[in-house]
């Protein structure tokens, strides 16, 4: 009929609940089923603002039930799972917390009774909340009628692993450091509440581990590969054991091992490995239904390819050799696809082995050819050979990686929508060239971006340049070198790539940083036009929020210049980020601080997934 005519509980009056009330009853005799599949639309339509909204139908369904006393409108246990469902799917830490409230209700009925605790962002920005007491819990009010609100309203709608499972995804959607911990502690309540009462509707499920695991995985915990694989033990032996309720299925072993994969451990990828063995032994045996799968596998390789460690990418390898010879002498039926050689592929390039890296590519090609289209390389398979082409200390590097950009074009051009070039594809061939010796390299990547942008302005989609775009230009420019007409070159292709940026105001710490260096290396004949295009530059930079280490680290490489602009800020001879106007730094948004003492490091990373 329509929930937004709905009067807000929070402001109503009595006539006005009544005559809500009249809209309710008159509503082609709508009963709760009908306004729990409302709820239930609202959860799930990927709105920001759904658990607020289901929950104010919630509220105002309460309410109308306490005035009236009608049953047909009372919620029940189904009307508050929807809510925290919808709340679950919203994501972040307020609505991790508005989750939880709502179980906290179901819990302990009074709290129905009082106003709810909601969390929002008010139009000032600022957190609001509200809190309003209502009569029956005053003691006001006819005491019969408090009762028969209690009795009735109260019956069915104690928490169950339903209500349990959705706070668990909403804690894993939270981004929420102690989601973890968290989801645990969630668990061992449902196994004392079970023991205690008998109560199956609250035991623990494999869903209900399998969510915890997921939890774990979401957190960014350190050892959250080791406590998922401690709960998987605990899984199996609880099922050896007898409870067939919670027996592991693929979701529980491969989510082990995709979060063994994701903690960048020593170790991880022996564990990983002895993971996927376990599963396949445990399915021989017939103690789980659990097949290993290709999501298993690809899981595991990207375990070895995410460590780093020395041999892993040829341990990466040699895994999917196996499933490969396996799968074509008919040993096996698990088919690498596309996703395991582009994980391997991204092993060997983040080492510098381009040879591996275009062995695999030619390989993918060649069995595309001859029918196994899941192995049809896409673009992030030549991306990833791009990325070993910038890597790579050959000499003609950049152009074996432009060479690879123009076949990704034929191919698009032949009707090959996967080989579309994006974004990406021309940044990584711009690195290639800023991490060169190659001659007139800021020509080359200057060209690469007006050819960008040509394709934006005829409408191809994707093909606008981003800050991470101009800034690989700015960083070509700041690292040319040879002759000075070159390096002249350079500093006006610089100059135009910065004002360009200034003008779209996209202009981010990495981009500053490279002009700053620009400006630093290839004036050299004018001190004075040098530092006033720095001070200059600086100063644009703390108004937009950007001074990042890489900034700073461009002025210490002028001392005079360095303790003219920061000398508030020197202690000890040095300038720490902590110590710098947070307005000036407030839009940094790759550094990761250690807080605690006055000494921190800095981590810039760049994360490649497939």
């Amino acid at each position: 009929k329509g929930y937004n005519d709905l009067d807000n509980p929070s402001t109503t009056t009595t006539n006005a609940k009544n005559s809500s009330y009249d809209k309710l009853r008159t509503g082609n005799g709508m009963d709760i089923r009908h306004y729990n599949n409302v709820m239930n639309r609202i959860a799930t339509s990927n709105k920001p603002n759904a658990g607020r909204e289901a929950e104010r139908i919630l509220q105002h369904l309460i309410d109308i039930y306490k005035t009236h006393g009608d049953e047909s409108v009372a919620p029940n246990k189904s009307s508050f799972n929807t809510v925290i469902k919808a709340y679950a799917k919203s994501g972040g830490k307020a609505a991790a917390r508005n989750a939880r409230r709502m179980l906290s209700m179901m819990e302990n009925p009074k709290l129905i009774f009082v106003e709810p605790v909601v969390e929002g962002v008010a139009d000032n920005g600022h957190v609001r909340k509200r809190d309003v007491d209502v009569d029956f819990m005053d003691g006001k009010g006819d005491e019969h009628k408090r009762d028969k609100v209690e009795l009735r309203i109260l019956e069915n709608i104690e928490p169950d692993k339903v209500s349990c499972n959705s706070l668990l995804l909403a804690w894993a959607n939270s981004g929420d450091k102690d989601g973890g911990e968290k989801a645990e502690q969630l668990l061992e309540r449902m196994e004392e509440v079970y023991k205690r009462s008998g109560n199956t509707a609250i035991k623990p499920d494999t869903l209900t581990y399998n969510a915890v695991i997921k939890v774990w995985g979401k957190c960014g915990y350190k050892y959250a590969g080791e406590r998922s694989e401690l709960l998987l033990n605990k899984m199996l032996r609880r099922y050896e054991e007898g409870d067939v309720d919670v027996r592991p299925d693929d979701v529980s072993f491969n989510s082990v091992i995709h979060n063994l994969a994701n903690c960048h451990e020593d170790d991880s990828p022996r564990r990983a490995m002895r993971i996927l063995e376990r599963m396949e032994r445990a399915y021989k045996s017939g103690l789980v239904e659990a097949k290993p799968d290709i999501i298993s596998y690809n899981s595991v390789l990207n375990a070895f390819a995410k460590s780093g460690r020395e041999g892993c990418a040829q341990q990466a390898e040699e895994i999917l050799d196996g499933l490969e010879h396996a799968f074509d002498a008919g040993e096996g039926d698990i088919q690498p696809d596309v996703y395991s050689y582009n994980i391997v592929i991204n092993a060997w390039a983040n080492i510098g082995e381009t040879s591996k890296a275009v062995a695999l590519l030619d390989r993918m090609s060649s069995r595309a050819k001859r029918g196994q289209t899941n192995v049809k390389p896409d673009v992030k398979t030549y991306n990833s050979v791009l990325h070993a082409w910038s890597q790579s200390l050959d000499r003609n590097a950049p152009v074996k990686a432009l060479g690879l950009l123009e076949l990704m074009f034929r191919l698009y051009e032949g009707g090959n929508e996967n080989a579309r070039p994006d974004v990406l594809s021309f940044s990584t061939v711009i690195n290639a060239f800023s991490k060169s010796k190659f001659p007139g390299k800021a020509r080359e990547v200057n060209n690469l971006l007006r050819r960008m942008k040509k394709l934006h302005e005829e409408g191809h989609e994707g093909m606008e340049p981003n800050i991470f775009v101009y800034a690989a230009v700015l960083n070509a420019c700041a690292y040319t070198f040879g002759r000075n007409e070159e390096k002249e070159e350079a500093f006006e292709i610089g100059i135009e790539v910065y004002e360009e940026i200034q003008e779209k105001r996209i202009a981010n710490h990495v981009a500053y940083g490279s002009f700053l260096r620009l400006a630093r290396k290839l004036i050299a004949d004018d001190l004075n036009r040098r530092d006033d295009l720095i001070t200059n530059t600086f100063r644009q930079c703390c108004l937009d929020g950007q001074v990042g280490e890489y900034v700073l680290k461009q002025l210490r490489a002028l001392p005079k210049l360095y303790i003219s602009l920061l000398e508030p800020y020197i202690i000890d001879g040095e300038v720490q980020m902590q110590d710098l106007p947070t307005k000036w730094t407030r839009n940094v948004r790759d550094r990761k601080r250690n807080t605690q003492g006055r000494r921190r490091d800095y981590n810039y990373t760049k994360k490649y997934s497939y």
